[in-house]
């Protein structure tokens, strides 16, 4: 699969030369990739793979070429990790099974090399191995071809977030001030455009691994699960692709939906309100006869981890799904703006956002609540905000230029606390602050200056370089 080609885009072309000149001379200070403190967790470092995200040209622990023609699917039961995949070793086609461990050894530790559901593995992932040499075989004493992978693969924008800088006024504070509105402004919008061109980036290498529409499904999944389920949300998009869906009725797609997600697995019939019982008994009718072939998804240590603290009723994942569910019903619709952007319409596409609706989920925030007095949005314009910024212009921009005129118009997000972090490092208890809080870009463009310099500092301000550098915009 290939992504579209690329339209580089100036402004944000222009911030990436002002950072790397910014940063000329300043000494690497640690080789430790910030926020992977701890090593990932299985699952995530399966999800990573499945995206694209390491990349899909590598070389083997023997050295041969290895690259990824499919990535085949998730698998539901016993055996390898993917199924169906195809691959290339120095020009050789291999299509089979990929399996993906956390260390090397763990192949002959949950002795797969004896299991007869392995014989099919083409390709042996791992990110740790011991020192002497490490042999993949199968149960016949096929030797497996192995890479291994590095965090160092992963592209910048797909690491974990670095959490935040002190709460303080920055000595860029000081050149800022000098600097009329319309210079301040103008490196704002470059680092917003900066910005988003890192955000198509990933999009369109999600392209090249799993399909455009499988990507689009994937990028709305994810800006659902807001910031504590995301994750959770790619997981399961990744593990129910939109071509298995769409093959499903309406009732079985939901009831996989709902069934994979694990929400089903702990209600209990007795704990629910009456109208919640016919929901679940319309589920559990098409869940039971796909639950067996999704078994080894619901255990404890493969289920989605749904973050439930400090979640709003309204921002439930339960809630998040049923709207994906009916996101699904209308899928043509939703995604055909997105598929190609000559059809792009912003009015258009918010419209049918907001006039999804779901007899159920349309007036509940969860299995166990008791219904509301009156149907709410089931995709708010918040969200339908955050999906213009993360999916909808990140993906069509590189296609359709002339979208940047339509991306500087959007409104602000409701308030973010980088955000907020960053306008007091630049700008202090000014209330000039606020004329660049405005926009969806403003905020977008604060961000993107406040993790490239407010994050890599480690010196308290005292020797970030970007402050001197700063007349040096023009």
């Amino acid at each position: 699969m290939q992504a579209y080609p690329m339209t580089p885009l100036p402004l944000a072309d222009r911030y990436t030369r002002f950072r790397d000149f910014v940063f000329a001379g300043v000494a690497e200070t640690s080789t430790k990739l910030p926020g992977l403190d701890e090593p990932l967790a299985e699952l995530d470092l399966q999800s990573l793979w499945f995206a694209g995200a390491f990349g899909n040209e590598f070389t083997s622990t023997d050295g041969k070429r290895v690259r990824i023609v499919d990535f085949g699917v998730w698998n539901s039961g016993a055996g390898p990790d993917f199924n169906h995949c195809v691959i290339e070793i120095d020009g050789q086609t291999k299509r089979g099974d990929i399996e993906l461990d956390p260390d090397a050894r763990d192949w002959e530790r949950h002795a797969h090399g004896a299991n007869p559901e392995y014989a099919r593995v083409v390709l042996h992932l791992f990110m740790n191995a011991p020192a002497e040499t490490f042999y993949t075989r199968t149960l016949d004493h096929q030797e497996v071809p192995q890479v291994r992978l590095d965090l160092a693969m992963l592209h910048t924008d797909v690491r974990p977030n670095r959490g935040l800088a002190a709460v303080r006024i920055g000595r860029c504070s000081t050149p800022l001030r000098e600097m009329d509105d319309a210079r301040v402004h103008s490196i704002i919008e470059s680092a917003a455009q900066h910005r988003l061109e890192k955000k198509s980036l990933r999009l369109h290498r999600s392209i090249s691994a799993q399909g455009r529409e499988q990507t689009i499904y994937q990028a709305i999944s994810q800006a659902l699960g807001y910031r504590q389920n995301q994750q959770a949300f790619m997981l399961l998009s990744q593990r129910l692709p939109i071509r298995r869906l769409k093959g499903l009725s309406a009732e079985q797609r939901e009831a996989l939906i709902f069934g994979v997600s694990g929400f089903l697995e702990g209600v209990k019939f007795e704990d629910t309100e009456p109208e919640t019982r016919g929901y679940l008994r319309q589920l559990w009718q098409e869940w039971w006869r796909m639950r067996e072939e999704c078994a080894r998804w619901l255990e404890p240590a493969q289920r989605p981890h749904w973050k439930l603290a400090a979640t709003r009723p309204g921002n439930h994942p339960q809630r998040r799904l049923g709207a994906l569910t009916i996101m699904l019903e209308s899928w043509d619709k939703v995604s055909a703006p997105l598929m190609d952007a000559t059809r792009w319409s912003q009015m258009a596409w918010k419209e049918t956002l907001a006039a999804l609706a779901h007899e159920f989920w349309s007036r509940h925030y969860t299995l166990l609540a008791a219904p509301a007095a009156k149907p709410m949005a089931l995709v708010g314009e918040s969200r339908v905000q955050e999906m213009l910024a993360n999916v909808a212009y990140p993906l069509l921009m590189p296609e359709r230029t002339r979208l940047w005129a339509e991306y500087l118009e959007l409104p602000a997000l409701l308030e973010n606390q980088k955000v907020s972090r960053a306008v007091l490092r630049l700008f202090g208890e000014s209330p000039r602050g606020t004329l660049f809080q405005k926009k969806l870009h403003h905020q977008q463009g604060l961000l993107q200056i406040y993790e490239d310099f407010c994050l890599e500092d480690d010196s308290a301000c005292a020797d970030c370089p970007f402050p001197e550098r700063l007349k040096e915009w023009a």
